[in-house]
């Protein structure tokens, strides 16, 4: 059997007829729609806050449209994941000088809650962060991420969450004048995750509760040793590799201890969210830790860290950190994070431009301690020799 046609014929019809031939319509024939109803997405995840929504709003002739209007508010958008369903806008606002007058950039951005539809009540946190994209290096300039607390409930009424202050240079404008501004959303349902095993592991270790433990971490805080206690069973299941540094070990005033982990090249605040993963998956602000973390990940085999934190610094690479970025997925065998600092480096103007090859101390350490790597970099965006006066200290 034949199987009915579904692309569109020339003549804008679609043709469902299985017949060689398809009959002329007459003139009483009822015209169809193409398409009938509508769809639309909703998301469903292991849990609410693994899912984050990026928004992105382009607004067209952007100078033109400050100039015209006193208020710009971006359409409405919605983020729909387990049942919970937000609305949301952007709007940009304007501050005024001390003469009154207003004042163009930098101008204010503000995310708005405008509505919500769940029948699961309670508390929950939102994590967001704005972003302007840089045209000349086709990559997002992200603000700090903002983390505020919000009440579940069937509302349309507007709140406004947070804002951030941008200044709009011409790298954010493309050759229509068009600028693109991101936001990403991040809705953490604390009642709904309150008893899953990750949730439930996490709090183990947040209340730094001796119960079952016996495994004691060493880690360093301004040059004293401090102690974090772990279970031993779960750095075992989940780095074998980290599992083999524990020591055997006695603890006069804990029977229940048996083991040492000595962790004392590391500080607290790094080993601290090095077992949060271990315990849940989850890293707090991962951009914060990343760059650590990463070290860490490779040298105990920890994959899922290790994507976590090339994701995290992936996100936030600008021109003043990308070398010191870049030298760390070389030392960690990061390549995919490696080839995205080069590709970055290629579609700088100022990197290529070698206002901050010339000028960043972290470019001038690449090329000491690893001029291979700073050579490869400086041949990939066309500029063979050396940018950087040998003669020069770093101190200087």
């Amino acid at each position: 059997m034949k199987l009915p046609t579904l692309f569109r014929s020339d003549s804008g019809v679609s043709d469902m007829s299985t017949s060689s031939k398809s009959k002329k319509s007459s003139k009483t024939d009822i015209p169809l729609e193409t398409f009938v109803g509508s769809v639309h997405e909703e998301l469903e995840a292991p849990s609410t806050s693994e899912i984050v929504f990026r928004k992105i709003w382009t607004i067209r002739n952007f100078n033109k449209t400050v100039s015209r209007r006193e208020l710009i508010d971006s359409p409405d958008f919605r983020c729909s994941v387990n049942g919970v369903t937000t609305y949301w806008n952007m709007s940009i606002r304007f501050w005024k000088g001390p003469n009154g007058k207003r004042i163009t950039n930098p101008l204010v951005l503000c995310l708005n809650l405008t509505g919500c539809e769940t029948d699961l009540i309670g508390q929950a946190l939102v994590r967001f962060q704005f972003g302007t994209w840089n045209n000349n290096i086709k990559h997002w300039e992200c603000c700090p991420i903002t983390t505020i607390a919000m009440n579940l409930e069937n509302a349309h009424e507007l709140h406004s969450l947070g804002y951030d202050t941008l200044k709009i240079s011409d790298r954010h404008l493309n050759q229509n004048k068009d600028l693109s501004i991101m936001v990403k959303i991040q809705v953490i349902h604390s009642d709904e995750e309150k008893h899953s095993l990750s949730q439930d592991l996490a709090n183990v270790l947040d209340s730094e509760s001796e119960e079952f433990t016996d495994t004691i971490v060493e880690c360093s805080e301004k040059d004293e040793v401090k102690t974090l206690k772990a279970h031993s069973f779960l750095i075992r299941i989940r780095s074998p590799k980290l599992g083999m540094q524990l020591r055997k070990h006695k603890d006069e005033t804990n029977q229940e201890i048996s083991y040492k982990l000595n962790l004392k090249d590391f500080t607290y605040g790094t080993v601290k969210e090095l077992l949060r993963y271990i315990y849940s998956d989850k890293v707090d602000n991962p951009e914060v830790h990343a760059l650590k973390l990463l070290s860490i990940s490779t040298r105990f085999n920890i994959h899922g860290l290790t994507t976590l934190c090339e994701r995290a610094l992936l996100d936030s690479l600008t021109p003043a950190n990308v070398a010191q970025v870049l030298m760390l997925a070389d030392e960690c065998n990061c390549k995919i994070l490696k080839k995205a600092c080069v590709r970055y480096c290629e579609e700088s103007y100022n990197i290529t431009g070698s206002v901050q090859v010339g000028n960043s101390v972290a470019w001038k350490v690449m090329e000491m301690v690893n001029p291979e790597l700073f050579y490869e970099t400086c041949e990939s965006f066309d500029s063979c020799g050396s940018n950087v006066s040998t003669a020069e200290s770093i101190g200087d």
